[in-house]
């Protein structure tokens, strides 16, 4: 367990410091205006994210497996902590998210709101036909409800 947990933070690592230093800098542009900066909150994101991937490397490396532990790569049921189904979900999930970036990017905020939405309850393995409508509907009204009309701060 101790080399996956290393491998899930050198992964996270690595995404927060290219997100930090890459990609906010290189799609968030600066009005300069006095509020805060359209980057503040990313910025904090991804330092919060590098940080606690920082703390599970550490924590990887100064584990030591207790009396009953099972022998490195094997579970408590003596079998690999990651097959294969895990990977391929880990991977549907990131092409998912990959998606729902080029959605609201293609289609704007509420349709591509209620497309995540869907996908995102399909995962879950939710599967009510009325529900997943009635959520994929109201979820992104009620968001941009809350952003648009009482924060006054403009989706995408």
């Amino acid at each position: 367990m101790r080399a996956l947990d290393a491998v899930a933070a050198a992964s996270l690592g690595a995404f927060g410091l290219v997100t930090l230093f890459v990609f906010i800098p290189g799609t968030i542009d600066d009005p300069g205006m006095d509020d805060l900066a359209p980057a503040f909150m990313p910025q904090v994101i991804a330092i919060l994210l590098t940080g606690l991937a920082a703390l599970l490397a550490l924590r990887s490396l100064l584990r030591r497996p207790a009396a009953g532990d099972p022998a490195e790569g094997e579970s408590a049921h003596g079998e690999a902590p990651l097959t294969r189904r895990h990977a391929g979900f880990v991977l549907l999930v990131a092409a998912w998210l990959a998606a729902v970036f080029a959605i609201v990017a293609w289609v704007g905020y509420l349709p591509g709101g209620a497309a995540v939405v869907v996908g995102a309850m399909l995962l879950m393995r939710i599967r009510r036909p009325l529900l997943t409508a009635a959520v994929a509907c109201a979820a992104p009204l009620v968001l941009w409800a809350v952003f648009w009309q009482i924060l006054t701060i403009p989706l995408p």
